[in-house]
Formats: structure tokens, C-alpha cells, sequence
């Protein structure tokens, strides 16, 4: 029943009607924790881990459940919220290179930045300057995924 609620919600927001060419309009744009439990498109009920959705062809926006993004959509939302939450837990953690794309491809983190972190990633000693560093770049991204979590609803 959710999966067909979340089809005709997504097709309804599409410009093409057949579900296996609407979905193709759609992309994350970002993704971020909800303050208080939502409602999915599908109806599922309680939701923290949102997914923000853009559709390239006609605009739109829909708030979709992180695992219905999985699911249906095939999008792999999830581990941008495992790498994320890691470092939340311990801020001297690698991120994952889903998180670590998902910050670069918002412009959380400097192509610099991007580099770092992916050729460090499986460090499990770094230098004193490299756990800095790691680390700055780490509350940075954290705090950027903070804001996306406090901004109010589309």
C-alpha cells in the first residue's frame, strides 16, 4: 500500500505520468534530520531521516523518507546518514565517501578539502596536523548538516 501512495505522490509531482520515467526527474538535493517526527509521502509515520527531492524537469520539491528513497527511488540516501552520524558521534572519524560527496556537491567543503578527506579515509593513524585537520573539516560538515536539519519545511 506505502509503496503505491509513494508511486502516485512522486508521479503526481512529475511531468511524465508512467513511474518508470517520472522517477528519472527526480534527484537528492539534500537530506537532513527533522526536529520533530514527519509524515512520508507514503504515509509512514514517524520520519526523522528526510530526503529532499528536486525534480529537474518542472521544478518541484517533495520531503520523502529516507528509506523510501532507498527503496523505491534507488538512491542510496542512507549512507550519507551513516557517514554523517559517525562523525557526529566522534568528530575525529572519517567520513564516508557518500558524505564526503554529498558535502562537496553542496559546496560544504573546498575541492581541497574533498581530496583530504577521501585519501585519508582509511587512515587509522594520522599525523597531529592531519587529526586537525580531519577534525576542523569534520565540524564544518557537521555543522552544515546542522543547519539543513533546522531549516523549516519546503
Amino acid at each position: 500500500m506505502s509503496e503505491f501512495k509513494l508511486t502516485t505522490e512522486i508521479v503526481a509531482r512529475s511531468q511524465n505520468q508512467a513511474w518508470d520515467h517520472a522517477k528519472r526527474e527526480w534527484s537528492l538535493v539534500e537530506v537532513y534530520e527533522a526536529d520533530e517526527p514527519e509524515t512520508c509521502l507514503c504515509g509512514h509515520n514517524p520520519i526523522i531521516e528526510i530526503c529532499v527531492l528536486h525534480n529537474h524537469v518542472n521544478g518541484n520539491q517533495a520531503e520523502v523518507g529516507n528509506c523510501c528513497v532507498k527503496k523505491f527511488m534507488g538512491i542510496e540516501s542512507h549512507l550519507i546518514f551513516d557517514g554523517l552520524k559517525r562523525v557526529q558521534k566522534d568528530i575525529s572519524a572519517a567520513l564516508n565517501d557518500a558524505a564526503i560527496e554529498h558535502a562537496s556537491s553542496r559546496q560544504w567543503i573546498t575541492p581541497w578539502e574533498k581530496t583530504f578527506l577521501i585519501s585519508t579515509r582509511r587512515k587509522r593513524v594520522l599525523s597531529a596536523k592531519q587529526g586537525e585537520t580531519r577534525r576542523r573539516i569534520n565540524i564544518k560538515v557537521v555543522g552544515r548538516f546542522a543547519a539543513a536539519s533546522r531549516r523549516p519545511p519546503a
